[in-house]
């Protein structure tokens, strides 16, 4: 096999597991709003419920957990606002590749596509924690709650 050749092999395979990566992003930050959303509605219907009266502590937690959702729920929107800039970018870039316009704009549009791409890694980790410590707090809150039941 020439080195050209291996090259080539190398070219596709990163190709390809840069689709898989960007899939398996679009797939969690969808996953994580899409539970997000149902959490939060499901807290609503069970705070609008008329026997259901947390005190104190209780109180707290699901609170807390309401938010840390909303804010990972922000953090998702601003992780596809950022990946769809950053898209944006590369076709920019891509289409003065096709054009051959040569100029200084290929550094600028290099360093946006960085800068996106920084935003979206960022505000993903971001959503990932946020998420848990909702999901924990609220754990916490409905075990608390309901502990006479559950225990």
């Amino acid at each position: 096999m020439t080195e050209k050749q291996n090259k080539l092999g190398s070219d596709d395979r990163f190709v390809r597991w840069q689709g898989v990566l960007r899939d398996h992003i679009t797939f969690l930050n969808s996953l994580l709003l899409t539970i997000s959303i149902g959490i939060i509605g499901f807290v609503v219907t069970l705070i609008k419920d008329k026997e259901f009266r947390p005190i104190c502590m209780q109180k707290f937690f699901l609170t807390i957990g309401l938010i840390f959702l909303c804010l990972s729920i922000v953090m998702g929107l601003v992780t596809i606002l950022s990946r769809l800039c950053d898209f944006r970018t590369k076709l920019k870039k891509i289409n003065r590749e096709i054009q051959n316009t040569t100029n200084i704009d290929f550094d600028i549009l290099k360093q946006q596509m960085e800068f996106y791409g920084n935003v979206t890694w960022a505000s993903l980790y971001a959503q990932i924690i946020i998420f848990f410590i909702g999901i924990l707090s609220l754990i916490f809150a409905i075990s608390l709650i309901y502990s006479e039941k559950l225990f």
